[in-house]
């Protein structure tokens, strides 16, 4: 956990391309990974949602290939933190409508056409960081590894039913959208907005 991972899902793309090169010289923190194949990209993400993740996927992945509007709506039957920007060689009019209507409702988070420069897609990149990093789940981390390990480590919660949870627990429950994540994203949402409007109301009496 902690580090970013850039994943490129294209079947046009070598490691050699100028892409890969300019993301691992602009992110020189971060993982930039390549899979040329559908199923590879699709494994990947799925087996690192515990990661701050970004994934630039190629709409058309050849024949016999998912699309990816596919691997998209896979991903969200998952997790709804993966951050997706869908690039496209295909002028927007040609692609199909249902397409359309499912980047919207599965929250893809930026769409791009394949021509834009390296530096506007470096620029989508920051923008997908800057998103990432104001995002619960992130935040959570952060905080969390500024604790020590035997904190960390330690059951931080249970439930009514007798389950435990430590920090990473509760993080990785998060990241994967599971019905216990998503209560304790918002319950942390919700701790954050009263503890905003009480800090407020203080300032308000000075």
């Amino acid at each position: 956990m902690g580090k970013l991972k850039i994943l490129i899902i294209d079947d046009n793309i070598l490691e050699s391309s100028p892409l890969i090169v300019h993301l691992k010289l602009s992110f020189k923190d971060a993982d930039i990974i390549l899979r040329r194949k559908a199923n590879e990209g699709l494994h990947y993400v799925l087996d690192n949602l515990n990661s701050k993740i970004i994934v630039l996927l190629d709409y058309d992945l050849g024949r016999g290939e998912m699309n990816g509007t596919e691997i998209l709506s896979k991903i969200r039957e998952k997790s709804s933190l993966v951050y997706i920007i869908i690039v496209t060689a295909k002028m927007v009019e040609s692609i199909p409508q249902k397409d359309l209507m499912t980047y919207i409702n599965k929250d893809a988070m930026a769409f791009a056409d394949k021509t834009i420069s390296l530096e506007e897609k470096v620029k989508l990149v920051k923008k997908a960081i800057h998103s990432l990093d104001v995002r619960v789940d992130c935040m959570l981390e952060e905080w969390i590894l500024n604790k020590p390990d035997s904190e960390i480590k330690k059951p931080y919660l249970s439930t009514s039913t007798g389950e435990t949870y430590t920090l990473y627990d509760v993080l990785s429950e998060i990241r994967q959208s599971s019905d216990f994540g998503k209560k304790m994203e918002r319950n942390i949402l919700l701790l954050a907005i009263d503890l905003l409007t009480r800090q407020k109301k203080q300032l308000d009496n000075e």
